[in-house]
């Protein structure tokens, strides 16, 4: 415990329930006992963390120590300080995972390749427009059509499609109810994104926007095999397009 601890008197410390600090290296213990809190989910997103006294008093920290420790959330955009207000757990984002994902594989030096992004997909993407097809829900369903008229709506704009059409994607997989494929697809956000706007060109768009609506209607028939050969096919004219561009 550093010089100028404090003894935990606060009631309002007291309920927090939080172990006293003595280890060295107190400023990384704070973090990811902080860390751990917000990802147990004791603190949600838009809760306000306990002022900074109180957390001063219940790790037996410094301010300095906790100061630094919410400084290092903050950079990784777990935590707001609003001032006048307090510290806020900012709500997670699907572009998170993603942009983790491309950080962690930036520094080992590493790549998505086309041919490494493409073989995920006919692996997962056909799996999940099957499941969909079986778990989809009517807010499910509505969802995805929506989406798809905004597909076509934004059919002119190719940036503005492929936004759209990452949407739909991402929709499908929260139309399987299974949070493995959700986080997936939430991972691979960028190099999607990325792969679309090198080879999307509007006749492109005009053949993606059938698939789509192919495979949306095979889900809402309840149809996994339909739907899992429509994304085949769709996927398969991504694979072709990428080929034609020199990408694969």
């Amino acid at each position: 415990m550093v010089k100028g601890d404090r003894q935990r008197s606060a009631p309002e410390a007291e309920r927090l329930g939080l172990p006293n600090i003595r280890q060295p290296n107190l400023k990384s213990r704070v973090y990811e006992l902080l860390l751990n809190m917000i990802i147990d989910g004791k603190y949600r997103d838009n809760d306000m963390l306990p002022p900074e006294r109180v957390l001063c008093d219940e790790l037996g920290v410094s301010r300095t120590v906790i100061r630094e420790a919410i400084k290092s959330l903050e950079t990784r955009g777990l935590l707001q300080v609003i001032h006048g207000k307090g510290i806020k757990v900012v709500p997670a984002a699907a572009g998170d995972i993603s942009a983790a994902f491309m950080l962690y594989l930036r520094r080992q030096r590493r790549e998505v390749s086309p041919r490494d992004l493409m073989e995920v997909r006919l692996s997962v993407e056909t799996e999940i427009a099957a499941c969909a097809a079986l778990r989809a829900g009517e807010a499910d369903l509505r969802a995805l059509g929506r989406t798809l008229e905004r597909m076509r709506a934004e059919l002119p704009e190719t940036e503005k499609y492929i936004n759209r059409d990452l949407e739909f994607h991402l929709e499908l997989a929260c139309a399987t109810h299974n949070i493995l494929f959700i986080t997936l697809l939430e991972s691979l956000l960028i190099p999607l994104r990325r792969s679309l706007q090198d080879i999307v060109e509007l006749p492109d768009l005009e053949l993606s926007l059938e698939d789509h609506s192919r495979i949306l209607e095979s889900i809402g028939a309840r149809d996994p095999e339909g739907a899992r050969g429509h994304m085949v096919r769709h996927l398969e004219r991504t694979r072709s397009r990428l080929q034609r561009r020199g990408k694969l």
